[in-house]
Parts: structure tokens; C-alpha cells; sequence
């Protein structure tokens, strides 16, 4: 529990001022970026490319010349370029801060040419020729610029994180991973509402949000839902911060908050595991034992006819 208060305290002084928040961003990416390009990509970022583009494949999502939104583009735009890669569409990147990473991003399109060029691949062949001849493009582009132009993105970075300045009714797609537990929890009506006005009418928005706590990663001793024994006021108070913010909003209310926004549920699946016998503090009090035990969300839903 000390590794765990610590790094918490520690997000908090960070911050604690816009010095400090941009220091945390700084040294946090140099790290970041060594530790990626050390690794290389990992299995389930190819897990969720697979799994991306079969939900893609399987309600006939995208069709050439469609516009997809990346929602938190982060630091590889991993869906984002994957999409690009296997299916002709022009990409928005939207983000509230800058931390692109293009050492590790490299890193990351390397090992996904060295996957696609994999005779065990089962992809169909001329998807398989196209995205290979695009990834070899795009790496040998000596910037983000270059990239951009191969793989037909532009991005977007607006720091108030409110979704304005895009076009309305405009993408058949947004996608995000691990971003929406990110987003602050009283924005969020707000948020969903204004995604589902960027889509098309009968557009669809694929999600993955991450429900563990983010401060399990630090001290993996703790119960990946450890924020369970915490009430509200206890969490502000003590462990809620601006650099390392999660929302620890459950899948009962995501489901509600997507309904509230006007989205048709498509899919709603989760990844469960083991949260002991961790106490529940009121917020989470009511929740079934699944619910409870939910450590990951895949949504599908779709902007209505």
C-alpha cells in the first residue's frame, strides 16, 4: 500500500501546478519512449488490431473514402494507423495534449510490417500487399509529417478536449482505447453527445476503456480495484489528480451514459478477473458480482438512422 499512496502523492504535487504537470508529461514520454522502443510492439497491440478489424469487417464499417476519428490519439495512433492500413480512409487525430512518440512509433509500425510479412498470416492477400507497401512508406517518412501524408491523416490537438472544431455528421468511425476513463466524469454527457454528433447517421463508435485502477500498474501487489474501498470524497481528497485522472466510472454506468447520448448498443463485452475480497466503499455498493469483476470494456454502438 505505500508504493501505492506514494505514487499517488507524488501525481498530486505534479499537479499541483502547470510547471509541474508539463514536467511529468516531459520526463514521463522520455521514459516512455525508451521503455517502447526497447520492447517493441507488444502481442495485444496486435490483439486489439485483429480484434479491431473484425468488428470492423463484421457490420461493414468502412467503405473507401470514409472518415475515421481516433478519439486520444495518444502516442503510436495505434487503431487509427492500423485502420489506415488495411482500409482507404482519411483519419482525424484528436487529442488534448501533444505526446506523440515517433521513436516508439516507428518501433511500433516495424513490428507490424514484420507481422503482416508473416506467411502465417491469414489476412487476404491483396489487403495484406496493400498494407505492407504502406507501412514501408510510412517508415521510411523521416517525420510525422511524412507519415501523415502516406497514411492520410491530420491531426487535431485542442486542450479544452470538447470536440469542437470538427466536422458534424462527418465520420463513419470513431475508435479509442483506453481513453474514455480518462475523460472527467462530470464532462462526460456532454462528451458523448457531441461523438455522436461527429458521426454520420448510422456511423459507429468502437471503445475500449480500461476500468482497473491505473495505480494497480505502479503496485501490481495491490488489487487491480483497489479504488473500490474509497468513497468519493476520500478519492478527491487524497488520490484523484490532473496527470494521472481516471474516472472509475463502472460498466453499469457506461452503458447508461452511451444510452443517455442517443447510441444504439451493437456490442457490449467484458474482460473480467479476480478483485478478491477488496471492500466496497458506497459508490460501488451496489454493483453485481460481474460488474464488479469487469477489468476491461469493448463497446460497439451506432449513431441511429
Amino acid at each position: 500500500m505505500l508504493k501505492y499512496a506514494g505514487v499517488a502523492a507524488a501525481s498530486k504535487a505534479f499537479s499541483a501546478t502547470p510547471a509541474g504537470r508539463r514536467l511529468y508529461r516531459r520526463v514521463g514520454n522520455v521514459a516512455l519512449e525508451r521503455m517502447r522502443v526497447a520492447d517493441g510492439l507488444p502481442q495485444r497491440y496486435l490483439d486489439r488490431a485483429d480484434r479491431l478489424l473484425a468488428v470492423c469487417d463484421r457490420y461493414d464499417v468502412l467503405a473507401p473514402g470514409d472518415r475515421v476519428l481516433e478519439m486520444g490519439t495518444g502516442w503510436v495512433h495505434w487503431e487509427a494507423t492500423v485502420l489506415a492500413l488495411h482500409h482507404d480512409v482519411r483519419v482525424t487525430l484528436y487529442d488534448v495534449c501533444d505526446n506523440r512518440l515517433l521513436g516508439a512509433y516507428r518501433a511500433y509500425l516495424a513490428g507490424y510490417r514484420d507481422h503482416l510479412a508473416d506467411p502465417a498470416h491469414t489476412a487476404d492477400p491483396q489487403r495484406r500487399g496493400r498494407a505492407l507497401e504502406l507501412v514501408e512508406a510510412a517508415l521510411r517518412a523521416e517525420d510525422f509529417a511524412g507519415i501523415y501524408d502516406v497514411l492520410g491523416f491530420e491531426y487535431v490537438m485542442e486542450p479544452a478536449g470538447r470536440l469542437s472544431g470538427l466536422d458534424t455528421g462527418s465520420y463513419a468511425l470513431e475508435v479509442s482505447a483506453d481513453v474514455l476513463e480518462h475523460v472527467p466524469a462530470a464532462a462526460l454527457p456532454d462528451y458523448l453527445d457531441r461523438a455522436r454528433e461527429l458521426l454520420r447517421p448510422g456511423g459507429y463508435a468502437v471503445h475500449q476503456i480500461d476500468l482497473v485502477d491505473h495505480y494497480h500498474y505502479f503496485d501490481t501487489a495491490m488489487s487491480p480495484k483497489n479504488y473500490y474501498r474509497f468513497d468519493d470524497q476520500t478519492w478527491r481528497r487524497w488520490f484523484e489528480n490532473e496527470v494521472q485522472y481516471f474516472n472509475r466510472i463502472q460498466r453499469p454506468e457506461w452503458r447508461a451514459l452511451f444510452a443517455g447520448a442517443g447510441f444504439s448498443t451493437v456490442e457490449d463485452l467484458a474482460t473480467t478477473g479476480p478483485v478478491d475480497d477488496t471492500p466496497l466503499a458506497r459508490p460501488f455498493a451496489g454493483l453485481e458480482a460481474e460488474d464488479r469483476a469487469c477489468m476491461q470494456m469493448l463497446t460497439v454502438h451506432r449513431r441511429p438512422v
